[in-house]
């Protein structure tokens, strides 16, 4: 037997969002007569009356700070996490991480649960953000800063920041190519990925297109992040290419260790046989061998900005200031490309 009645069941009586009641027992936004009567009416049959903490939040913020991210054991976000919870703790904010595993639905759930805890504002690492997205977003009654992804509107609505995807594959290229490449796969991250899987791959394209280099569609495989999509997605270059590539860029590091694994599968070797390039720098990069050849990304900065960014709006008491903040990347040469040139 259910002992009480909370928020999230006076929602679902009403069909309507967590949100939308907190707005109409706040009366922070306007609501519709319709959607306000069919709120009031079910707090009204459940005599719904919020516990003295609840009562606090509906009149004040607390000092939470949501963090949504898809994975937090992926070193890129943990790094991230670190910058963030960095600034936050100083300020004397609680940092509350959860995990959406990518999933757009649950990270408007978790969103909602935000509100309904009255956190001060969220941090949103959300994988592919369209516009209806971006204006529900908007609507939320605590402040939004995206950090290392952009929306995929490309419309910078909700502060961001994050890297420059397309500068970041365009100097990797320009890289390769200064080291005597001409011939250049490109193992990709998933598509339904905005920033770093789509928007990587359509810069991939126009750089590629931009300086006349053939590209085969062999050469182009779409993995998932993973140290296993890099071998699969390197076998496939190998099997399927009339012509071997002379390098191989990967969306990121852990797939590019993967590459070089199924290289030295084949009886090649790196960067004898074939030269291999990573994105991100992560610790992992400089201990392979050989060592990775990356381009660094300073995510516990990234991190550490994101939260300065929130804390403006939470102090200034903003939903948006509608600024795209990129942190500078830069390229790390080791012993995984060869100048052939």
């Amino acid at each position: 037997m259910k002992m009480s009645v909370t928020i999230e069941d006076i929602a679902n009586e009403a069909k309507v969002s967590i949100a939308t009641v907190s707005r109409v027992m706040n009366g922070t936004k306007t609501v519709s007569p319709e959607l306000k009567k069919r709120v009031l009416d079910a707090i009204e049959r459940n005599r719904f009356k919020p516990n003295t903490f609840a009562k606090g939040l509906a009149t004040d913020k607390s000092n939470i700070i949501g963090v949504i991210v898809s994975d937090v054991s992926n070193a890129v976000i943990s790094s991230t996490i670190k910058g963030i919870n960095s600034i936050c703790q100083k300020k004397g904010y609680t940092v509350m991480i959860c995990e959406s595993d990518g999933d757009s639905k649950k990270e408007k759930m978790l969103l909602e649960r935000m509100q309904e805890h009255r956190a001060s504002g969220v941090l949103l690492a959300g994988v592919n953000i369209d516009s209806s997205q971006v204006q529900w977003m908007l609507e939320l009654d605590y402040p939004i800063v995206l950090f290392t992804q952009e929306a995929a509107d490309n419309k910078t609505l909700i502060n961001t920041v994050t890297h420059d995807n397309k500068k970041i594959i365009a100097d990797a290229v320009e890289f390769l190519m200064a080291n005597g490449h001409k011939r250049i796969a490109y193992i990709s991250g998933p598509q339904n990925d905005y920033s770093s899987g789509a928007q990587r791959l359509k810069a991939f394209y126009e750089i590629t297109k931009n300086f006349n280099l053939d590209i085969p569609d062999s050469y182009v495989v779409e993995g998932d992040f993973s140290y296993e999509s890099g071998m699969n997605a390197m076998q496939r270059i190998y099997e399927e290419s009339l012509v071997l590539p002379t390098a191989v860029l990967a969306c990121c590091d852990m797939t590019a260790i993967g590459a070089i694994a199924c290289i030295r599968k084949f009886g090649m070797k790196v960067p004898e046989s074939l030269s291999v390039m990573g994105i991100d720098d992560t610790e992992l990069a400089q201990y392979v061998t050989p060592s990775l050849s990356t381009i660094r990304i300073p995510y516990y900065e990234e991190g550490r900005k994101a939260a300065r960014e929130l804390l403006m709006l939470i102090e200034e008491e903003k939903q948006s200031t509608e600024s795209l903040i990129y942190v500078p990347h830069k390229i790390i040469r080791r012993f995984s490309v060869k100048n052939i040139g």
